[in-house]
């Protein structure tokens, strides 16, 4: 399991950040599935397939997290972005809301919330939240150089 930090994006981190990728998406529901299509093309191209698995589950919900909370205008635009640095993929959804959010437990089996934090804590190596100036972030990384070769983490 993962845990939460709200510490910007790699700090401490001495090498080079690549950028696999940048999406700007409408707050819409469509808007994940356009985000796991971008997110498997993007991790494809950037050699870094590996950690698909995990991270098209963790961007349908954040994307769908940000399209859901929204209480702002619908219009909205939703930033995802993909990094990568050594053996660390990073995902960063950011939007305008200003709410962090925090995780929740469902009450009952049929609860349809209160899961989506716990499936990025499980699947990612570290996730976490932070504001900017002119938005929010809500980032996760997948350390792919923690996993052994069957994909399970170390």
């Amino acid at each position: 399991m993962s845990t939460l930090t709200s510490r910007a994006p790699f700090s401490g981190f001495p090498r080079t950040t690549e950028l696999l990728g940048s999406l700007v998406l409408r707050s819409d529901p469509s808007s994940a599935r356009l985000a796991r299509e971008f997110t498997k093309v993007a991790l494809s191209a950037g050699e870094r397939g590996e950690v698909a698995a995990s991270l098209v589950p963790v961007v349908s919900e954040l994307v769908t997290n940000s399209v859901v909370h929204r209480t702002g205008p619908f219009s909205a635009s939703i930033h995802l972005r993909l990094l990568t640095c050594g053996t660390t993929v990073r995902l960063e959804v950011h939007d305008d809301e200003p709410a962090l959010p925090a995780p929740r437990t469902a009450t009952s089996p049929n609860d349809e919330s209160g899961r989506g934090l716990h499936i990025v804590a499980a699947l990612t190596t570290r996730w976490g939240c932070f504001r900017t100036n002119t938005d929010k972030c809500v980032w996760c990384e997948i350390d792919a150089g923690a996993r052994s070769t069957s994909g399970e983490r170390s």
